[in-house]
């Protein structure tokens, strides 16, 4: 692509679209974590 090599061209596109992905998976995962939080807090605390 645009005369680049295929080393090159596949970091110049894998990095930025393996961030994207894994962004996506975090926030996928992690928007319920509120939630998980008061449910813990309703249980109690072991702190003694």
């Amino acid at each position: 692509m645009f005369g680049l090599p295929g080393m090159t061209v596949a970091v110049l596109f894998g990095f930025p679209i393996f961030w994207i992905v894994y962004t996506i998976i975090f926030y996928i995962k992690s928007k319920d974590w509120p939630d998980d939080l008061e449910t813990k807090e309703e249980g109690g605390s072991n702190n003694g």
